[in-house]
């Protein structure tokens, strides 16, 4: 398949190796699209809609979907929508399209139906980000430096040059699901009742709160998992994924503990950490001195520190000053030490920090 190929949405909705990167991705796949992806930038659009739409067709047939069903359900809604578009109407067909109509309405608005956008790509050079109206992001880190992500439930992913992290805008509520090619550190808010995962392509990481790095590069013969706060579990993917409900053997993993899964020989093998640098957020050490200084100031010099959006508005803590010395603490540290300081709070919404605060006296 040539990377160059221009899809269109049914077309791309019908094709295998798509088909299978939305329903059952796997690194291979993801390195591919991804790379489709950067090099059709315009088409990002298109993706996004025939996303959605796989989706919804396998929503409703679940395992009951053949090739040739699906080909004519996705034929069948692409010229609905577009009837739409043309005579400002839906006609009714059987149920099952009219349903899968539904389904597309429900996660992606009219938006869909009308052929128009709801992507977002990154600006060039930043890596790219592509969210989708299923509420799944997709980041690609192909610059040189770190780049932070930020999660709805105000944990942190730092990832490194050349890894891809997918997951939800919202995380569901039993569980914080994310799917990871490369390295990254984690800092991870606490809630008990909502484990933190990370899917690699052979282990899966489990966590209630903690602070973690995770090296899981193809075409490594290894994976690693190294703990720096809290506790964590590893298992193997495969074991994992056919437990069926009962908890599989793994390793836990307490600070300063690391486990290397060998795939070569299927194995978890448990050690101490020897490189304490796999413990730090960063690998560039970002210092940074507030003496009196507008808080404003601090917000704007910690958003360009970590390349993110930090929101806030300027007349109610115009008169908030910060005194402040940060060396090796991370983001949230910095963030919470900020806040504190002046009576504050703080949310990650859509790819930013969010500064909630009454104002200063």
């Amino acid at each position: 398949m040539s990377l160059h190929r221009i899809f269109t949405v049914e077309e791309l909705a019908t094709d295998e190796s798509f088909r299978r990167w939305v329903m059952a991705p796997t690194p291979e796949l993801d390195r591919y699209w991804q790379q489709w992806l950067q090099q059709n930038a315009d088409r990002a659009g298109v993706a996004v809609r025939a996303r959605e739409l796989v989706q919804a067709v396998h929503e409703i047939y679940k395992d009951d979907l053949s090739d040739d069903m699906l080909r004519h359900e996705i034929a069948e809604i692409t010229r609905i929508a577009g009837e739409r578009k043309a005579e400002g109407r839906v006609p009714f067909y059987h149920r099952a399209i009219w349903r899968a109509a539904a389904v597309l309405l429900l996660t992606g608005g009219l938006s869909w139906l009308y052929y128009t956008s709801h992507n977002t790509v990154a600006p060039s050079g930043t890596g790219q980000k592509i969210t989708l109206a299923s509420e799944m992001v997709i980041k690609t880190n192909a610059t040189e430096v770190e780049m932070t992500v930020l999660l709805s439930d105000n944990s942190v992913a730092t990832l490194a040059k050349g890894s891809s992290i997918r997951y939800p805008r919202q995380f569901s509520a039993n569980e914080r699901r994310i799917y990871l090619t490369g390295e990254a550190f984690f800092d991870v808010t606490k809630n008990p009742e909502q484990p933190f995962l990370v899917y690699t392509s052979e282990t899966v990481t489990k966590v209630l709160g903690t602070s973690f790095r995770i090296k899981a590069f193809e075409g490594d013969n290894t994976e690693m998992v190294a703990v720096k706060t809290g506790r964590v579990s590893v298992y193997a993917k495969k074991e994992y994924e056919t437990s069926q409900g009962s908890i599989p053997a793994g390793v836990i993993l307490n600070p300063n503990q690391q486990v290397v899964f060998n795939r070569k020989d299927n194995k978890l093998e448990k050690s101490g950490i020897a490189n304490p640098v796999l413990l730090a957020e960063s690998a560039v050490q970002k210092e940074q001195v507030f003496d009196d200084r507008p808080v404003a100031e601090a917000f704007d010099a910690l958003a360009k520190a970590y390349g993110i959006s930090i929101a806030y508005q300027p007349e109610t803590l115009s008169n908030c000053m910060i005194s402040a010395q940060f060396n090796e603490e991370n983001l949230k540290q910095r963030l919470n030490a900020i806040c504190q300081a002046i009576g504050a709070g703080y949310d990650m919404e859509d790819d930013r920090v969010v500064i909630s605060s009454k104002g200063c006296n």
